[in-house]
């Protein structure tokens, strides 16, 4: 994982197309404790409207790895951040798509060896495999990866 934020990625505001932010308001909880469940009908959300971006620009075949990674990044920030609130970034440019998730912890992610009979632990694997690059900010507040998208898209009409 690289440490920086989805700004180094050098995008200049005429080449960024779509740059949604949502924020999910999060209820204080025990360490260990299950997501509440209002909380955890977010992830679904918000694959949902990350796929019908994709699919308004005309990129259909990024919403699948996208989905897995967004269900990854959103549950693990949900699961572990601190803070009353997640933040959720979709950032979409002329070559690239950038996913961002901010927990306000300041524990920085990494990425694990689980043994195959684990239930938990392969998340940031997920996310490294499907994603063309992934991160951590400095801070260690955010979690970011990016797709390479093709050249063209195949906008619907």
């Amino acid at each position: 994982m690289i440490v920086g934020t989805v700004e180094d990625l050098g995008l200049v505001p005429e080449a960024v197309w779509d740059d949604l932010v949502l924020s999910i308001k999060r209820d204080p909880r025990a360490q260990g404790e299950a997501i509440d469940k209002r909380e955890g009908l977010w992830v679904g959300r918000l694959r949902r409207i990350s796929a019908a971006k994709l699919r308004h620009w005309g990129f259909p075949s990024l919403v699948e790895d996208a989905e897995s990674v967004i269900s990854e990044l959103v549950t693990n920030a949900l699961l572990h951040g601190k803070g009353d609130r997640v933040a959720f970034r979709f950032l979409l440019g002329a070559n690239v798509l950038a996913l961002e998730v901010d927990d306000g912890s300041p524990n920085r992610a990494h990425v694990n060896e689980a043994d195959p009979y684990d239930e938990n632990g392969r998340g940031l694997f997920i996310v490294s495999a499907l994603s063309t690059l992934c991160g951590v900010s400095p801070d260690g507040t955010k979690t970011w990866c990016t797709f390479t998208i093709p050249t063209t898209p195949r906008r619907s009409q």
